[in-house]
C-alpha cells in the first residue's frame, strides 16, 4: 500500500489547533488495513522548557506542512 507521506516529510494533525512534527515511520496494520503515522512533536511548557512526544495518527487525520 502506498502512503501520501515519506519518512521526514513534516505533517500536522488535522485540526483547529493541529499538532505538528516530523515523521519517523509509518506503520501498516494488516488486521484493520490502517497505516499510520509516527512523529515527533515538540511540546514548549510555560518556563520555556521543550519535551519531544512521540505521537502516533492514522494517514488521514494529518496533512503535509506547507513548505516555506
Amino acid at each position: 500500500m502506498a502512503s501520501k507521506f515519506k519518512v521526514g516529510q513534516r505533517v500536522r494533525q488535522i485540526l483547529p489547533a493541529p499538532q505538528e512534527g516530523v515523521v519517523k515511520m509509518l506503520k501498516f496494520d494488516e488486521t484493520t488495513g490502517n497505516l499510520s503515522v509516527l512523529f515527533d512533536m515538540v511540546s514548549t511548557d510555560a518556563d520555556g522548557v521543550e519535551t519531544t512526544i512521540e505521537t502516533v495518527f492514522l494517514e488521514d487525520q494529518v496533512e503535509l506542512v506547507p513548505e516555506v
